[in-house]
């Protein structure tokens, strides 16, 4: 009868300790877990990854959306191109797609807690009369160029934008700042994006627990100099709860504002040319 009595008090003792973990994982994971509303589209995805053998699983909440672990950012890559899709850029969260055929796609990626990643793939028109992402901009001297209306990130604010564009005579020259003496404040440094070269400035200020960084690339197209300048803000990680801050980390190792910039000059149009 003790014995039996004893055991009953480790059942209820391991049963509180259960129901207690619960309770306390609810508390501090319940915006992780309901960030999508209805969570178990979310969970059926994650016991699929964690016990099947697909490294992308299709959820339950609509045609387009995707489960991947966030620990291997080049399973969405694989996946595209298994379907016939080669991988042409990045912007920010959003990762683009193209066929043989000329089919596009876009998948937007988002955290969904530290360990998995949400996302969404649809299909972009990228004619430029009618695609959603970028869109056409005149400028006063008369250049013609596009750029994306947003960057699709969630932790870096666009500032001045759309980006300033410039024509200009000259030779190309690039100063670069030497390793030994550069300052965190002011920036340059030679780049190379899909074998287009490009000297990049770029200033920082910090204000607000935020970091303002003015960029201006320059490079040559059509024997004429090419700047194009703006100013994107970049909130301090520090300052998010510690799934934020994994995110915001992550957004920041993955942002592609190289790419970003090379298409808009490969867009310009100008009488200059």
């Amino acid at each position: 009868m003790i014995f039996d009595q004893s055991k009953n008090k480790k059942v209820l003792l391991i049963i509180s300790l259960a129901v207690l973990l619960s309770g306390v994982f609810i508390i501090f994971y319940t915006p992780v877990i309901f960030q999508e509303g209805n969570p178990w589209p979310q969970i059926k995805g994650i016991a699929q990854l964690t016990f099947g053998d697909k490294d992308v699983v299709k959820l339950d909440i609509g045609d387009n959306k995707y489960i991947t672990k966030s620990d291997n950012p080049e399973t969405i890559r694989s996946f595209m191109k298994e379907r016939g899709y080669d991988f042409t850029e990045q912007m920010g969260s959003g990762y683009f797609f193209k066929s043989a055929s000329g089919a596009r796609v876009i998948a937007t990626h988002r955290y969904y807690s530290r360990y998995y990643s949400l996302w969404t793939i649809s299909e972009n028109d990228n004619d430029s009369k009618n695609n959603n992402l970028w869109t056409i901009m005149t400028n006063d001297d008369g250049v013609i160029y596009q750029y994306p209306k947003e960057l699709l990130v969630k932790y870096i604010n666009v500032v001045e934008w759309p980006p300033a564009v410039k024509i200009e005579t000259g030779r190309y020259f690039c100063k670069t700042t030497p390793q030994e003496v550069s300052s965190m404040s002011d920036i340059t440094s030679e780049r190379l994006v899909d074998d287009r070269t490009y000297c990049v400035n770029v200033k920082h200020e910090g204000a607000a627990g935020s970091v303002y960084s003015s960029y201006t690339y320059t490079t040559i197209k059509n024997d004429k100099l090419v700047k194009v300048s703006f100013t994107l803000r970049y909130p301090n990680c520090n300052n998010y709860d510690e799934e934020q801050n994994k995110a915001c980390v992550n957004e920041r190792e993955t942002f592609d504002i190289d790419a970003t910039v090379d298409r808009i000059v490969q867009t310009i149009k100008a009488d200059l040319f």
